[in-house]
C-alpha cells in the first residue's frame, strides 16, 4: 500500500478546499508515475483514515477525479486509475513547422487608416486625458451592489440567456431617472440598454442608414460616429458650429436642396468644442425635423456634468413626433470600464434594435445591469454625482485659471459650462501634433495632438484638454510642463 499520508499534502492555511487539495495531490502522483494507470485506489473509508480527514471529503475528491477522467469506477470492484489518462499535452496535427501567426496573416487585410492609434495605452503618463478620474469611482458601493445581486437566490437566472433589450429593473429605474432629470416622458418599454453608447450608435446606424443616405454632422464632430456613418455608406454633410452651437440655418438651406436622412448632434456640450446649443436653435431644429422628416440623433454623453445654472433640457424632452432618438451613457458617470449605454426611442424601434443586436452580441451583462439598478434604487448614483460634480467643478475652475495665467498668449479657450475638458485653440506658431508626439514619446506629458478633430476640409490647431482625469496637484504640474515645453521650443 502506498504511503498516502505523505503523498497527499493538505495545507490548512490554503484557500483551496481540502477535497481539491487531495484531488490535486493524486493527479500529481499519477502524472509522475507513482500511481500507475489501472491500479486500484483504496476505498474512501481507508483513505480517510490514512489521511485523517472525513470520509465525505474523500468522496468529494474521488468525484472530482472521476469527473476529470483520472479515475474510473467499476461496479462491485472499486475505483481504479484510468488506463487512458486525460491528455496532458496537446497533440500536434502535423510534425511540419507551422506558420508563425504572431506577425502577419497569410492573406490580405484591409487596413483602416482613418482610425488613429488609441491614446488609452498611454494612460500611465500624466496629462490632459479626456474622461473621468477612476480614483473617484464608488468602488465600495459598486462591490456592495454586486454582492447583493449575487447573493440572491434568483441570481442563477442570470447565467442563462436574458432579455436582449436589457434587464427589466435597470430599464425601469433608468426610465424614472431620465424622466426626473431630463424631462423625458418614457417608460421602460422605450429604453434599450447597450454595452456603452458606441454600440448604440452602431446598432442604430445599421438599422437607419442606407448607402447613399445624407447625414448631417457638425464641421468638427465625434470621429467614430462619422466613421460609423461612412462605413455604412452614409454621405456626410458638415455644418459649421459657432458659439451658439451647430448652425441650424445652414441645416435648413441644405434641407431645401437635398433629402436628409438624419442629423447627428451633441447639443448639451458639443463634442469636441463644448459649446451649448441655444434653446432657440433647438426649437428650430425640431421644427425642421417635423417639416422635412429627418431623424435627430441626440448624443447626450455628459448631461450630468454641468456646472452652471440648470441645463437646458434635451431635444428629446420636446419631441412631439417621435423623430428624436436619445442616446446616453453611464460609463462616464460610474467608470469607463463599466460599459452601460442606453437608447431612448419609440417602441417599434426597440424591436429592430433587439433583432440587430442578436447578430453581434445577443445580450448585455445581466449582473452588471442589476448592480447598476441597485445603485439607482439605493440612491448611490445621485449621491456619487453630487460628490464628483463638486470636485470636477473645482478642477475646471483651477485649470482654467492656470491656463489664463500661464498660457493666455499662446492659446484661446472659453470656460466650458460643463463636461470634463476644455477646447483649446493654439497659436499657429505652435505645431500641436509635433509637440504632442514629442511629449508623449518622451513620456513627459499627454496632450491630444488634435488630429482626430480634423476633417478633409478643415485642419485645426486645436484640441481638448481634459481636467477631469487629474487632481489639483496633477493639473498644476501638467500646466507647468506644457508651459515649459512651449516656451523652450516654440515661443
Amino acid at each position: 500500500m502506498l504511503p498516502w499520508k505523505s503523498i497527499i499534502q493538505i495545507q490548512k492555511q490554503s484557500d483551496l478546499p481540502v477535497y481539491l487539495q487531495i484531488a490535486n495531490s493524486i493527479i500529481k502522483e499519477i502524472k509522475q508515475g507513482v500511481i500507475k494507470p489501472g491500479s486500484r485506489m483504496p476505498g474512501t473509508r481507508v483513505l480517510a483514515e490514512a489521511t485523517g480527514v472525513h470520509r465525505k471529503t474523500i468522496v468529494n475528491a474521488y468525484d472530482e477525479l472521476l469527473a476529470q477522467d483520472w479515475l474510473t469506477s467499476v461496479p462491485s470492484k472499486g475505483t481504479f486509475v484510468n488506463q487512458h489518462l486525460p491528455e496532458m499535452h496537446p497533440v500536434k496535427l502535423s510534425a511540419e513547422k507551422v506558420f508563425d501567426k504572431k506577425e502577419t496573416t497569410g492573406f490580405k487585410v484591409k487596413m483602416n487608416h482613418n482610425i488613429h492609434d488609441s491614446s488609452r495605452t498611454w494612460r500611465h503618463i500624466m496629462g490632459f486625458h479626456d474622461g473621468p478620474d477612476v480614483r473617484l469611482v464608488p468602488v465600495e458601493q459598486i462591490s456592495k451592489a454586486y454582492r447583493s445581486v449575487f447573493n440572491r437566490k434568483s441570481s442563477i437566472k442570470n447565467f442563462t440567456y436574458v432579455n436582449t433589450e436589457g434587464h427589466q429593473v435597470l430599464r425601469k429605474v433608468l426610465s424614472e431617472y431620465l424622466n426626473d432629470t431630463r424631462g423625458l416622458q418614457t417608460t421602460m418599454e422605450n429604453i434599450f440598454i447597450t454595452r456603452g453608447s458606441q454600440m448604440g450608435f452602431y446598432l442604430l446606424s445599421k438599422i437607419l442608414i442606407e448607402p447613399g443616405d445624407h447625414v448631417i454632422v457638425a464641421e468638427t464632430s465625434y470621429k467614430y460616429i462619422d466613421l460609423t456613418f461612412e462605413n455604412l455608406g452614409g454621405k456626410l454633410i458638415r455644418i459649421p458650429v459657432d458659439d451658439n452651437g451647430i448652425d441650424v440655418d445652414q441645416i435648413e438651406k441644405i434641407c431645401q436642396r437635398k433629402k436628409i436622412r438624419a442629423v447627428y448632434v451633441t447639443p448639451h456640450h458639443h463634442y469636441p468644442t463644448t459649446v451649448t446649443l441655444t434653446a432657440a436653435r433647438r426649437m428650430k431644429l425640431l421644427s425642421l425635423a417635423e417639416k422635412y422628416g429627418f431623424i435627430i440623433i441626440e448624443d447626450d454623453y455628459d448631461y450630468d456634468f454641468h456646472y452652471q445654472s440648470a441645463p437646458i433640457l434635451p431635444l428629446a424632452s420636446a419631441d412631439r413626433k417621435g423623430l428624436v432618438i436619445y442616446i446616453g451613457t453611464l460609463s462616464k458617470t460610474l467608470a469607463p470600464s463599466l460599459r452601460i449605454g442606453y437608447i431612448v426611442a419609440p417602441k417599434n424601434l426597440m424591436v429592430e434594435l433587439s433583432r440587430m443586436r442578436q447578430i453581434i452580441d445577443v445580450q448585455g451583462d445581466p449582473f452588471l445591469e442589476q448592480a447598476v439598478a441597485e445603485l439607482f434604487i439605493e440612491g448611490e448614483i445621485r449621491r456619487h454625482m453630487k460628490k464628483v460634480l463638486k470636485e470636477y467643478h473645482k478642477r475646471r475652475d483651477y485649470m482654467c485659471s492656470l491656463l489664463k495665467d500661464k498660457l493666455n498668449d499662446v492659446m484661446e479657450f472659453k470656460v466650458p459650462d460643463g463636461g470634463l475638458a476644455i477646447w483649446a485653440k493654439f497659436d499657429n506658431k505652435i505645431p500641436l501634433p509635433e509637440m504632442a508626439l514629442r511629449l508623449r514619446n518622451n513620456e513627459e506629458l499627454i496632450i491630444s495632438p488634435g488630429l482626430i478633430f480634423n476633417t478633409s476640409r478643415k485642419k485645426l490647431n486645436s484640441t481638448r484638454l481634459g481636467f477631469g482625469w487629474m487632481n489639483i496637484r496633477e493639473i498644476e504640474k501638467s500646466v507647468k510642463l506644457l508651459n515649459e515645453a512651449i516656451r523652450k521650443k516654440y515661443w
